[in-house]
């Protein structure tokens, strides 16, 4: 039992310091488009193996034309909405919007586009709502050096990733699909991103600084895009719908760290927000369902 909230407490903060880590690559001069490059030429290059052996021909089990739609909503494309957001809008932004909304855009698509009778909370929803409005009235009445003008832009890339990331949980959940096998097959398939990338743009990305690179390629092609997966069903599998209530801490982790490593300030309307997010959180995952697969 302790190991096992030990372990759902590191997914929670592997996932929660992510907009940080790509807060930071930005600041190196790393672009959206570069971080993904080396994300996901790290995560494909490691994950071939087992797609190659649970077989490539037949999507490992999956079927082309759901691993393409799973591969397009959280492949590359995903990757740069996602880290597109910090090139725009603080760290803790993305560590607040993203988890916050994906619950909600989650329950709304799993009940009024596939039909299926999900139950949850207006009351957490809410503080959800609530919290993300007071984070993105902050990026549009703030003024002085505190938020990046712009920021605005940024917390609607959040907005789509979160939408995007729902529509890929949901559809694992409904298809029934082998978390791993799915992880596999969309790393692999990002490799597709790579080779044109470098074909249009040279090896230009592998001139920044060789900490940042290597950062990236740890933090996102390993911890987040395999260890991160790999744990979290771990840790379902022995804790069930327990485990859900732990990435209620995500957003925590991600607002800290913002502050303590990149020297965010916290306006007290993020704060607020942060407070209102956890809360509306914890109360919608109470007697959830668990979930199939939830990777970032």
């Amino acid at each position: 039992m302790i190991t096992s909230l030990f372990y759902g407490v590191l997914v929670a903060l592997i996932w929660g310091v992510q907009p940080v880590i790509s807060r930071y690559g930005f600041q190196a001069g790393l672009s959206a488009q570069d971080a993904t490059l080396v994300r996901y030429l790290v995560s494909g290059l490691l994950m071939l193996p087992y797609a190659y052996k649970r077989g490539l021909a037949n999507a490992c089990g999956i079927g082309w034309r759901r691993a393409l739609l799973l591969f397009f909503l959280s492949g590359p494309l995903f990757s740069l909405v996602l880290i597109g957001g910090v090139s725009f809008a603080p760290a803790s932004h993305g560590a607040l919007i993203h988890p916050a909304l994906t619950p909600l855009f989650g329950a709304l698509i799993s009940r009024f586009a596939l039909n299926r009778p999900e139950r949850f909370s207006l009351f957490g929803m809410a503080l959800l709502l609530g919290g993300v409005c007071l984070i993105g009235g902050d990026s549009l009445l703030s003024t002085g050096t505190e938020t990046p003008a712009g920021a605005w832009r940024g917390d609607l890339l959040f907005v789509t990733s979160a939408f995007m990331w729902a529509w890929y949980m949901v559809l694992n959940k409904a298809w029934n699909m082998k978390p791993l096998d799915v992880v596999a097959l969309v790393q692999v398939l990002s490799l597709s991103y790579v080779l044109p990338y470098l074909a249009l743009n040279g090896m230009k990305t592998f001139d920044h600084p060789a900490s940042a690179l290597l950062l990236q390629a740890a933090y996102h092609g390993v911890l987040v895009s395999i260890v991160g997966v790999a744990l979290f069903n771990w840790v379902v599998a022995r804790l069930g719908v327990k485990a859900m209530m732990l990435s209620a801490l995500s957003p925590l982790f991600g607002v800290a760290a913002s502050a303590l490593a990149l020297d965010e300030p916290l306006r007290i309307s993020v704060l607020i927000g942060a407070v209102a997010i956890v809360a509306g959180l914890a109360w919608s995952l109470r007697g959830t369902s668990t979930p199939r697969v939830l990777e970032t």
